[in-house]
């Protein structure tokens, strides 16, 4: 294919399924684009070796193909979901990943070029994050929420990420009791659940900062958050998250 080339990610699942790379039992990849040894250990293989059995298990068949470049389709194109490019976008088509599902199995497309190994990681891990949470039953997700449920009831101000905290702000001014179980309080657990599954894939697979202000959520809250996560998702064998787990690891 030429450097301008484009081909949609319907088009590429339905054609180029058959050649996708098994890394585990669940996950397997494909790279559209040539990519050394030391690039695919980092955005394949590292993150597949720490990811949680639970995790896995629960999202069943994930099909990750790295692109060069994904690009919004036109609006009659949509159902055939985003342009693989070879070629940079304009900045108002660019995308940085997206999910397609096909026959059972579900393809996460994310795009590469251009972008360092943290940003690629913090996308796959929030899409990785978001299929956990539509997938799993209520009753796997329920230690998380009864801890958001506590945070409310302590009025612990702050989030992880803008998304959760406009959710969370939305809460607070539109509903008297913010722990009655409502669509919008449904809607804020899954994103805090989203941002906090995120951030806990990423402190197993490598070292994490969060960033420090007046919107952010206390440490202790976020340590309480993590501490359930392991709970519920427990690592894989020899995995820390935390720093001082590293002398027992």
């Amino acid at each position: 294919m030429g450097s301008d080339s484009k081909v949609s990610a319907g088009s590429f699942v339905r054609h180029c399924n058959g050649q996708m790379i098994p890394v585990n039992r669940s996950l397997s990849y494909f790279s559209v684009i040539p990519m050394e040894g030391a690039d695919l250990q980092r955005l394949v293989y590292d993150p597949a070796a720490a990811a949680p059995p639970k995790l896995l298990e629960t999202l069943r068949q994930v099909r990750l193909v790295l692109v060069g470049y994904l690009e919004k389709p036109t609006k009659k194109d949509e159902a055939d979901g985003p342009l693989v490019a070879f070629q940079a976008p304009a900045a108002s088509k660019q995308l940085y990943s997206a999910v397609m599902d096909y026959e059972g199995e579900t393809y996460l497309f994310l795009a590469v070029k251009d972008s360092d190994v943290a940003d690629t990681h913090d996308t796959l891990y929030d899409e990785l994050a978001a299929l956990f949470v539509e997938h799993a039953d209520e009753k796997a997700i329920e230690p998380f929420v009864e801890v958001i449920r506590d945070e409310l009831r302590h009025k612990v101000r702050g989030e992880l990420e803008d998304r959760g905290w406009a959710l969370k702000e939305q809460l607070l001014s539109r509903q008297s009791d913010v722990t009655r179980d409502t669509k919008l309080f449904r809607s804020y657990v899954d994103q805090a659940m989203i941002d906090t599954l995120s951030l806990y894939l990423h402190g197993l697979c490598c070292d994490i900062d969060v960033d420090s202000g007046p919107r952010q959520l206390p440490s202790r809250s976020i340590r309480r958050r993590l501490e359930v996560l392991r709970e519920m998702l427990a690592p894989p064998s020899g995995v820390a998250l935390f720093p001082e787990e590293l002398t027992t690891h």
